[in-house]
């Protein structure tokens, strides 16, 4: 079960709305937000994998790869 949820990225990511994503949280709020509203495809499922990897293991090289995957699908423009 995740239970590193909580872990804060490396740097806060901003959205074009102004708005920041600081915790692994955050980051699957947004992406479940996304996801519900039908915008999926490969950028979407990896940052989604990267993010429940980090969140089970805690570990610093995994939130920051999760961070990375997330930072590349905000700035593809998927939520733009």
């Amino acid at each position: 079960m995740a239970r590193h949820w909580q872990t804060p990225l490396g740097r806060p990511i901003w959205l074009p709305d102004g708005n920041e994503l600081s915790t692994l949280t955050d980051c699957g709020r947004l992406l479940l937000q996304r996801f519900s509203a039908g915008e999926g495809g490969p950028g979407l499922d990896a940052a989604f994998r990267a993010l429940i990897d980090a969140a089970e293991a805690g570990r610093p090289e995994d939130v920051a790869f999760a961070e990375r995957k997330v930072r590349l699908f905000v700035h593809a423009g998927a939520l733009l």
